[in-house]
């Protein structure tokens, strides 16, 4: 199923497998189990990264799994049955989060192609994701080795660097299927509010 959406999405998909269980183990590993978190997680796929976040959720965590794609959500069900599945895009996803009432999440872990994303829909899911992640929270993302010299990427470590104080950046998985780093981020910057009355 995944290779048949990947094929069928590509721009939105990015790759051609899903993520590693090394590569979701890693990602899950940002979770206390000793915490009632919330975890965020973007792109869910058929739930490969699922899985391995189930594993770390402490008895009152909550799994939050936003997915585009409506066949690869319902597929969710059985890899990941404890996740609350929403519909949407990370673009909206403060608008997606509040519709389930949650107001901030601690954890954001990410497999989306970022490096197919245009900058601009880079800066405006990256604005949504400091916008609703806790001031000590931690947004782990992963991206693809081959693609680490294309605009697109590059274009999005520059944006990472302008969204969070701290940007850390994994040595490689080469278990993966292509092989990827993990771009690891916490002080979140806010967004400037055009609406907000200027401070005295």
């Amino acid at each position: 199923m995944f290779l048949r959406e990947s094929l069928r999405s590509h721009q939105s998909i990015g790759a051609i497998a899903p993520t590693s269980a090394t590569a979701a183990r890693q990602m899950a590993g940002f979770i206390s189990p000793d915490a009632a978190l919330t975890v965020v997680e973007l792109g869910a796929g058929t739930g490969a990264i699922s899985a391995a976040v189930g594993c770390r959720l402490g008895p009152d965590a909550r799994h939050i799994a936003v997915e585009r794609d409506p066949t690869l959500l319902e597929a969710l069900h059985n890899a990941a049955p404890w996740a609350e599945r929403v519909i949407g895009d990370a673009a909206q996803l403060s608008e997606r989060l509040a519709e389930v009432n949650v107001p901030s999440a601690d954890v954001v872990i990410s497999s989306l192609p970022w490096g197919n994303f245009d900058p601009e829909l880079q800066r405006r899911i990256l604005a949504e994701i400091t916008k609703v992640l806790t001031p000590d929270g931690v947004f782990a993302a992963i991206a693809y080795r081959p693609t680490r010299l294309t605009r697109g990427s590059r274009a999005f470590r520059a944006a990472l660097r302008a969204s969070f104080g701290e940007v850390v950046v994994t040595s490689t998985l080469w278990a993966n299927l292509p092989p990827a780093r993990l771009y690891v981020c916490r002080r979140p910057r806010r967004p400037i509010d055009p609406g907000a009355a200027p401070s005295a």
